[in-house]
């Protein structure tokens, strides 16, 4: 092989792998990124929810690194001051929580600026494979292509090719209950209010999931739903479900009413926490590759800036005083393990009710606003934890 050597190649070029490189790139390390997509950021994937800095330390209070949790103001399509639930029965909960609804690609394109500025390689439109070796690896399209790094960095989202060719437990992810399937339209022509996210929990819509309008300004919103396959009944196809959460829910229906469907876009979340181990010897997985999203919201590009962050720190222990690898997960688990861990918990509690809307809807009542907002912030809510534990 004649490909060129580096000290860390990056497997993905989103949110985790170009934090991990743009940290790696300013300590001065020689940083490859591969990414499959022809542009960074886009298409789009997800809803494009940013939780502002401020929020992410409330949610989030033992992350060294917070002040990563930041974009461009070009970056920023419009900007929420509050998360609406509506209920199965459309009783509304709203309570204060400030974000930004992001241009992925304007974010992304920022993010490989800044990498490539202080040094990285970025190859875009490369769909990149890992050759693994006892010391480092190959990546590349192919093995003959391949570049070789000592450290990798499995950023390449869910489910991860990287992560389960090193090693790691990604197949024992793909449980039903644990990987939600999203659908998500760009909806023109709106009237929605664009300072409000939307959560609407609907399981004749949205089933094992919840579904959302996130405005983007100017009329637009990002306009989906989430499922997961057990609370699907067989004649059920995901784009019929969407079609019915904005033409029949009634609470969506009238906000939406007289839209237009712009682009359709479609991806899997891992929603049932990280995976059982995060590293090898000369390999971490961070992002969605690594389950890293918040199981009770689906958030997951913080959480992906964060771990990338983290590992970017671990791999340059590494290279300083060959300190292994297993820093990054002690490291992820103590800054963020505890909220991960309450969120799955809350997930697993909530399945017992997800598929009955008048039992969810009652409970939802009970538990008011401010528990509400604890559940989708991963806390547990005040007096509720004995018997969460026990719906789990």
């Amino acid at each position: 092989m004649s490909g060129r050597k580096y000290d860390v190649i990056v497997v993905g070029g989103g949110p985790g792998g170009l934090s991990a490189a743009v940290h790696l790139a300013k300590k001065g390390l020689k940083v490859k990124v591969f990414e499959k997509k022809k542009l960074l950021g886009k298409p789009v994937r997800c809803g494009e929810y940013f939780p502002v800095k401020e929020e992410m330390v409330k949610l989030l209070p033992r992350v060294k690194c917070i002040d990563i949790i930041d974009s461009p103001e070009d970056a920023i399509d419009s900007k929420c001051k509050s998360i609406r639930m509506v209920s199965p029965r459309g009783h509304e909960f709203e309570f204060p929580f400030e974000a930004y609804i992001l241009d992925r690609h304007v974010f992304e394109t920022h993010l490989g600026d800044v990498a490539r500025s202080n040094g990285a390689d970025i190859d875009v439109g490369v769909q990149a494979h890992y050759y693994p070796e006892d010391e480092g690896g190959w990546v590349g399209p192919t093995r003959e292509t391949a570049d070789y790094g000592e450290i990798i960095v499995a950023a390449d989202g869910y489910p991860s090719e990287t992560a389960e060719r090193a090693g790691l437990p990604e197949r024992e992810y793909a449980g039903p209950y644990a990987v939600a399937t999203n659908i998500e339209y760009l909806m023109t022509d709106l009237g929605v209010e664009q300072d409000v996210a939307e959560l609407y929990m609907d399981p004749r819509y949205s089933p094992g999931g919840y579904g959302w309008i996130i405005p983007k300004g100017h009329g637009r919103a990002n306009v989906g739903i989430g499922i997961r396959e057990p609370y699907v009944r067989r004649e059920w196809q995901i784009r019929d479900l969407l079609t019915g959460f904005i033409e029949k829910n009634k609470v969506a229906a009238k906000r939406l009413k007289g839209g237009r469907t712009a682009s359709l876009i479609g991806d899997s979340l891992p929603v049932d926490g990280p995976l059982t181990r995060t590293y090898t010897d000369r390999v971490m997985a961070v992002g969605d590759a690594a389950g890293m999203v918040m199981p009770t919201n689906g958030g997951g590009i913080q959480t992906a800036m964060i771990t990338g962050q983290l590992a970017g720190e671990a791999a340059v222990r590494y290279f300083e005083n060959k300190t292994p690898l297993s820093s990054y997960e002690e490291a992820w688990k103590d800054q963020i393990g505890i909220e991960m861990e309450n969120s799955k918990t809350m997930r697993q509690a909530s399945d017992r009710l997800m598929g009955h809307g008048f039992v969810f809807d009652m409970m939802l009542r009970i538990m008011g606003t401010r528990r509400i907002a604890d559940v989708i912030m991963c806390q547990v809510p005040s007096g509720m934890g004995a018997f969460i534990h026990l719906l789990a």
